[in-house]
């Protein structure tokens, strides 16, 4: 017969105490041999419970989503459009509106153009009113960004990035081309941006500005390679872009080596790289293949140089 272990000195200090009726609330918790008589052990329930997690989720009040009423907005548009309830009803109001109402609407926000592009609330009406209305009624917004020198500002800007983003999507070249010139002009801090980057992919997607503005990368590259934000700029180029403008951009990712293998490596740039393979043919398509082979041990590091990697 074994002899039962040796009880070291706490466990018996705890023993004696649970014997003497001090029961205390983690009692409950303690295991069988430990636990006082008449004391229920604890149950857990397990995190994949089906039932918990539905008595979960019900407890868990739900967020309502406001729904416009149909106020009357007109000579309260910006003391209306700085609320988040009070926006929505400003955006109904321009979506039933006809044209002449939703231009009154408009013309109430002009002196605050800047203030509400950088608004969370109002730049959804700033939004709205550019897709709403006929490109040249935006004019009055092009007017202050242009005027008041904002264009890399707002494009750097968590939400006026939005409105440029509109602006190029919704007006036609001749309207938006000096803003694009100033976008393109002060592309290397826009790309590095966490949200000027989209600013920059959205004149690539939406621009036929696009070959002047990849040349304009070009001459960036070993820091745009070097960004996270920067490396997803030129993989849009390189996805995007007109396919002479791809291959300008290629042989320039191919003129110094280290460019290509950091973006074979990041994340957001071995994309680009893989375009760089599908873009050259003939001794660059070789080229591109040594160098990646000369860097085959940084690139199996890396999980997306490894893809890269792969390629042949």
């Amino acid at each position: 017969m074994t002899e039962p272990a040796r009880q070291t000195f706490p466990v018996k200090v705890l023993l004696g105490r649970l014997e003497q009726g001090a029961t205390a609330p983690w009692s409950s918790y303690l295991p069988d041999h430990l636990r006082p008589k008449g004391v229920s052990a604890k149950v857990f329930e397990t995190s994949g419970s089906a039932s918990s997690s539905k008595a979960k989720a019900e407890a868990k009040p739900q967020k309502k989503e406001y729904s416009p009423v149909g106020i009357t907005v007109l000579g309260r548009v910006w003391e209306y459009s700085q609320d988040a309830a009070g926006c929505r009803e400003v955006q109904h109001a321009i979506d039933v509106a006809d044209e002449e109402t939703q231009l009154r609407i408009a013309a109430e926000l002009q002196d605050h153009v800047w203030d509400a592009a950088s608004c969370p609330h109002a730049n959804h009406v700033l939004q709205k009113c550019i897709l709403a209305l006929h490109p040249r009624h935006s004019q009055f917004i092009l007017d202050v960004l242009m005027r008041q020198r904002l264009a890399s500002q707002a494009a750097r800007h968590k939400y006026a990035c939005r409105i440029v983003q509109r602006l190029i999507e919704r007006c036609p070249l001749e309207q938006t081309i000096g803003l694009l010139r100033c976008l393109i002009a002060d592309v290397l801090p826009i790309s590095c941006h966490a949200y000027g980057n989209y600013v920059i992919q959205h004149i690539l997607q939406h621009s036929s500005l696009q070959g002047e503005l990849c040349a304009a990368l070009e001459e960036h590259l070993a820091n745009l390679s070097s960004d996270v934000y920067g490396a997803a700029v030129v993989s849009c180029a390189m996805t995007t872009a007109t396919q002479a403008s791809r291959l300008s951009l290629a042989k320039a990712i191919m003129q110094e080596p280290s460019v290509l293998i950091r973006l074979a490596c990041s994340r957001h740039g071995h994309a680009a790289a893989r375009e760089v393979l599908q873009v050259v043919e003939g001794p660059d398509r070789t080229l591109a293949l040594r160098i990646l082979q000369h860097n085959q041990n940084r690139l199996q590091r890396s999980r997306y140089g490894r893809i890269v990697a792969g390629i042949h």
